[in-house]
């Protein structure tokens, strides 16, 4: 049997639902004056921002069903990825991915709470798992690297409903919210209100899939490299 969507989707699949990243210490930059538009163009210029943006980095959980996951990555336009994706903070897997290749590490504790099957554990524990693009299970890995996946939690700038609030500080920088409610699902994004109007955090209370977002270190390099070959394991190589 091989280690295909039972152990890759539960975490992967579901991770790409979270996006959270932490924004850095105190900016000086000059103000957008975004703050003056209606909230529709609010929304669409941090959309168009943020997407055009080369590299981001996310942080954050989301819940989706059942299933509570933790995520702190660095990503950029071409797919590259760096960091750990996991059910809780405190059982998380480092995942790299690089062009069309992903190698996904995790601990014993992770492969035990994603229920990689009792025999697999000690094998997969602390062990790069390579995961190429004709292997099952790659599609869900890659999605989480995807900055357009990750971003169509971004309230629609066309929907009806949006309001804008009063400019607050999110992570020391200076941000003002964009706020739709639909049902009883609320979502808000808060749009830095100096230099480049990004998204620096998105958040979603109500309905199935609450989470709670930050983004940061836009344009900043993703030092994403593949680990040694010694240390790979392919997961076509598990039968």
């Amino acid at each position: 049997m091989k280690v295909q969507r039972a152990i890759l989707t539960p975490v992967a699949y579901t991770a790409a639902l979270a996006v959270v990243g932490l924004a850095g210490g105190v900016t000086t930059q000059d103000s957008n004056g975004i703050e003056d538009l209606p909230a529709s163009r609010i929304a669409e210029k941090a959309f168009d921002a943020t997407k055009s943006a080369d590299s981001f980095r996310l942080k954050g959980g989301t819940t989706s069903g059942p299933d509570e996951i933790q995520m702190d990555l660095a990503l950029n336009q071409q797919g590259d990825c760096k960091g750990t994706i996991g059910p809780r903070e405190n059982v998380t897997a480092e995942i790299i991915k690089v062009a069309d290749v992903a190698y996904l590490k995790g601990d014993e504790s992770f492969w035990k709470e994603v229920d990689a099957g009792s025999d697999r554990v000690a094998l997969l524990a602390d062990q790069w798992l390579k995961v190429s693009a004709q292997s099952e299970g790659f599609d869900d890995l890659a999605e989480v690297c995807d900055a357009d996946q990750l971003l169509k939690g971004v309230p629609d700038h066309a929907a009806p409903g949006l309001t804008k609030g009063k400019i607050h500080d999110v992570s020391d920088q200076s941000a003002i919210p964009v706020v739709r409610k639909d049902g009883g699902v609320t979502t808000r994004m808060d749009v830095a209100t100096e230099g480049e109007p990004y998204i620096l955090s998105l958040n979603q209370t109500g309905g199935d899939e609450p989470m709670d977002l930050v983004m940061s270190d836009y344009n900043e390099p993703v030092n994403a490299e593949a680990p040694p070959a010694d240390d790979v394991l392919d997961v076509e190589d598990l039968e």
